[in-house]
């Protein structure tokens, strides 16, 4: 595909592309005068490879983190009614014994860290 056969709107989204490119790398300017659009298209996948993949390694990663937790919110013990009725008995009770919110959540804290370790 040459430059005369591209849309008037690619051939803006291109000219704005070069744009914005162009600061940090103008070896592209000079690309595109000797070689041509699709030259500079073709150097434009290589130069940037190595972020895009960059970028794809983060996102795969942050999707194996988010399957992580779902695995471990579905395996935690407070999906199990026994456990979860267990537990809101005795936070209800700490409660009622501390009095404050945040003398309660400062006892509880270590109940509700460590209560897939406990059961």
């Amino acid at each position: 595909m040459t430059w005369e056969n591209l849309s008037t709107s690619k051939k803006v989204l291109f000219i704005v592309l070069m744009c914005l490119i162009a600061p940090f790398a103008p070896e592209f300017i000079f690309l595109a005068d000797i070689g041509g659009i699709e030259l500079v298209f073709s150097f434009l996948v290589l130069y940037y490879k190595p972020l895009i993949f960059k970028v794809k390694c983060a996102i795969d990663k942050i999707k194996f983190e988010v399957d992580i937790c779902i695995n471990a919110f579905k395996n935690s013990s407070l999906l199990k009614p026994k456990v979860y009725f267990t537990q809101a008995a005795f936070y209800t009770c700490a409660f009622v014994v501390f009095g404050s919110t945040f003398y309660a959540s400062f006892f509880l804290l270590p109940a509700m860290l460590f209560n897939t370790q406990i059961i």
